[in-house]
């Protein structure tokens, strides 16, 4: 294999996910197909949820939604995790797109393996490779 094409089967890749369930889901299963499709080929892949997109950081969210022609959301976020993925959560977005920010409902619980990055991480894991955002 060329020193060229290892390089880029190892880049890091970011996908960014701002967008919440306005649409859906359609967004968050492209983002989440998309990063599925890098771990599968063994790059290091975040998925980084922001703004409105912190909405999929939460257990419940995903359940039910399936967008034409592609799994299950909660699926491909399952399949992702399970392909040594990472999902980072926004610490500024954490819990503002829930009915709990009102007060008056309990907190969300985060999915398991999401973890709070503030960007200065996100950047460190894109400067190597490439980003998407959805």
């Amino acid at each position: 294999m060329h020193e060229s094409a290892h390089a880029l089967e190892r880049r890091h890749c970011t996908v960014m996910l701002v967008s919440g369930a306005a649409d859906g889901g359609t967004r968050a299963t492209l983002a989440f197909t998309a990063a599925l499709a890098a771990a599968s080929m063994d790059q290091p892949t975040l998925v980084y949820l922001a703004g409105d997109g912190a909405y999929w950081g939460y257990e419940g969210r995903a359940h039910g939604v399936r967008v034409g022609g592609f799994p299950a959301l909660a699926d491909l976020i399952e399949s992702f995790v399970v392909a040594g993925g990472q999902i980072g959560l926004c610490p500024q977005s954490d819990g503002a797109c829930s009915p709990s920010a009102s007060g008056s409902a309990p907190p969300p619980t985060r999915l398991p393996g999401v973890r709070l990055q503030g960007l200065p991480s996100v950047l460190a894991h894109s400067a190597d490779g490439s980003a998407l955002t959805f």
